[in-house]
């Protein structure tokens, strides 16, 4: 887990590591984006990750990791992934796309030697019923 180490079967916080965690929080807080925060923090990452940091509740201590950033910070900054979802349209706003539940297959006229080309031609067969 970024930002431990574990010793003797206990995490123990890697403080090179959780200084880049705490950078990211404090840059994210402040109003830089995800990927800009953990640059700032001497940590280039894709958003993704970054998310994922900020997410993730072990940085704030449980019965086996150690606290890392405070449980205000920690909130703050989830609340603020949200809002910046909600702003953007991304999360609760946006439109549910349709589960389609009934298919029909048409009967194969080819075949390929290739596996994958012919995965590719019988998934191309599948028509949904609407």
């Amino acid at each position: 887990m970024y930002g431990y180490r574990i010793e003797n079967g206990i995490a123990v916080i890697d403080e090179q590591e959780a200084a880049v965690i705490i950078g990211i929080f404090n840059g994210y807080l402040s109003g830089m984006s995800l990927t800009a925060a953990a640059e700032n923090a001497g940590k280039p990452m894709v958003h993704s990750r970054v998310k994922n940091i900020i997410k993730r509740t072990c940085y704030v201590g449980d019965d086996f990791y150690p606290a890392i950033v405070s449980k205000q910070t920690f909130a703050r900054a989830n609340a603020e992934l949200i809002r910046r979802a909600n702003k953007h349209c991304r999360g609760s706003k946006r439109k549910t796309p349709p589960i389609f539940k009934e298919f029909t297959l048409s009967v194969p006229a080819m075949q390929f030697e290739d596996p994958i080309r012919q995965a590719e031609y019988i998934y191309s067969l599948i028509e949904v019923r609407k």
